[in-house]
């Protein structure tokens, strides 16, 4: 896979009603004596980490759980609608198949939030929803090719978000979760290469890399070429 949070309610105290003639949002003080705003409580908690009987939960984690159950949300349902409507038959037969193993891990998801107590959205992102709908206006090759452009981008973008948590997170319920997305969003790139739609404009831009070496001749090696040897152990 170019790519939502609770907002918690502000509450009056009686007594500031009494001293102040008005409701006012009650957060924690600051080290002035004044009030933090809920809003900004409410970011602070979402950047906090908390400790699970599986180890530490950061916001990275807990972003790796609710990004894969939101793009199970549009992806099963434009797989499922591919496999009836694509004109290939090998669009047919993969993206139907990535809609099956979303299924799967949807439910590996929904598994690991309620264990962790991670609140999970339940509808596509408006993007979502445009993509959908632009994916369903197509007919013939344009909707294999619109299918397979949306999927991919999305695909390429959530894969280095799964190695980078995998590579970083203390909790082990995490780390065997993001194995499985591991496997499971390198088996749909496959999927979706394999249709024959893929093109470089379909996958997102490369990551930035600091020293790098300088692109050499393609097809002429720099190295020394090995010494030749005799197969009878001879000079």
């Amino acid at each position: 896979m170019r790519e939502p949070r609770p907002v918690a309610a502000a509450a009056c105290g009686l007594a500031a009603a009494l001293l102040l003639g008005a409701c006012a949002p009650i957060g924690r003080q600051a080290a002035d004596g004044g009030a933090v705003a809920p809003q900004a409580n409410a970011q602070a908690a979402a950047q906090s980490t908390v400790d699970t009987p599986w180890g530490p939960l950061g916001p990275a984690d807990r972003d790796l759980v609710v990004k894969v159950r939101q793009a199970g949300l549009w992806e099963i349902p434009v797989g499922r609608e591919a496999e009836r409507r694509a004109a290939r038959a090998a669009t047919r037969r993969n993206l139907g198949e990535i809609a099956r193993q979303h299924v799967r891990l949807d439910a590996l998801d929904r598994a690991v939030a309620a264990k962790l107590n991670v609140a999970l959205p339940s509808r596509p992102t408006p993007d979502q929803q445009s993509w959908m709908s632009e994916i369903t206006g197509k007919s013939g090759n344009d909707y294999d090719r619109t299918a397979v452009a949306r999927l991919r981008m999305a695909h390429g973008q959530i894969y280095p978000a799964i190695a980078a948590v995998r590579g970083s997170t203390r909790n082990t319920l995490v780390r065997n979760f993001s194995e499985q997305c591991e496997t499971f969003v390198r088996t749909h790139m496959r999927l979706l290469e394999g249709t024959g739609f893929v093109t470089g404009d379909m996958l997102p831009d490369p990551p930035q890399a600091t020293g790098a070496p300088p692109p050499g001749d393609p097809g002429h090696s720099h190295a020394p070429a090995p010494a030749a040897t005799s197969l009878l152990g001879g000079g």
